[in-house]
């Protein structure tokens, strides 16, 4: 019996958006099939595109960057983004990182090797202090690391960008832009639920209210 395979592949994914087009599919990605190699081009920078917006899926909270031997904070090459955040207990007496008090940006070194944490507001990559930076990252993940939904929003948002460039029809135009729209909806619920947002758990704000009068909380 075949193993069921829940998650799209590269190469479903690009013969979904042949079919948007009325084209046939493809057996192997890099076939030579020029509709093939400009749909595989248009997946890649379509999810590129949406992955740059974070979701739950690509995101990697709350990552503490050590600072190496030449003073600089050193981020993988497949980040998208980066974003310094104070992580604390959510108790009233806990120390939180220093970290988002520091005005900092991504960028590639100056000797063009790597991405890494640039100091702002000394107009510097070598920092001196602190020793470790805490941040949540966002990254560029394979379209088969994605969960399914935002798998199915990627390759219909691309196949509406193939199809604008590709046949220029109206009719397909509107389809594909309703497969859109829907396929957004679902990958956004999708996320909020995986994502478990809480806000008395989550601001501030709201566990002090909750937690004023209440002597264990100190």
């Amino acid at each position: 019996m075949a193993t069921l395979v829940a998650h799209m592949t590269e190469l479903e994914a690009v013969n979904q958006m042949l079919r948007s087009i009325g084209e046939s599919g493809v057996n192997v990605l890099n076939s030579g099939q020029i509709d093939a190699a400009q749909a595989q081009a248009t997946l890649a920078e379509v999810s590129r595109r949406i992955q740059a917006q974070g979701w739950h899926a690509n995101t990697r909270r709350a990552v503490s960057l050590p600072l190496n031997a030449s003073g600089q904070f050193v981020v993988g090459v497949n980040a998208l983004s980066v974003d310094t955040v104070n992580v604390t207990s959510g108790r009233r007496n806990s120390t939180p990182s220093p970290s988002s008090f520091y005005n900092v940006m991504l960028k590639r070194s100056a000797d063009d090797t790597k991405y890494l944490l640039y100091d702002v507001d000394n107009d510097t990559e070598v920092w001196t202090t602190p020793s470790t930076m805490t941040v949540d990252i966002v990254e560029y993940l394979k379209f088969t690391h994605l969960p399914l939904l935002l798998q199915t929003y990627i390759y219909k948002a691309a196949a509406h960008e193939f199809q604008k460039s590709s046949v220029s029809s109206q009719v397909l135009f509107q389809f594909t832009k309703e497969d859109v729209d829907e396929a957004q909806i679902h990958a956004s619920q999708e996320d909020s639920a995986n994502e478990d947002n809480n806000i008395l758990r989550d601001s501030p704000e709201s566990r002090e209210v909750l937690y004023r009068n209440n002597p264990l909380y100190t």
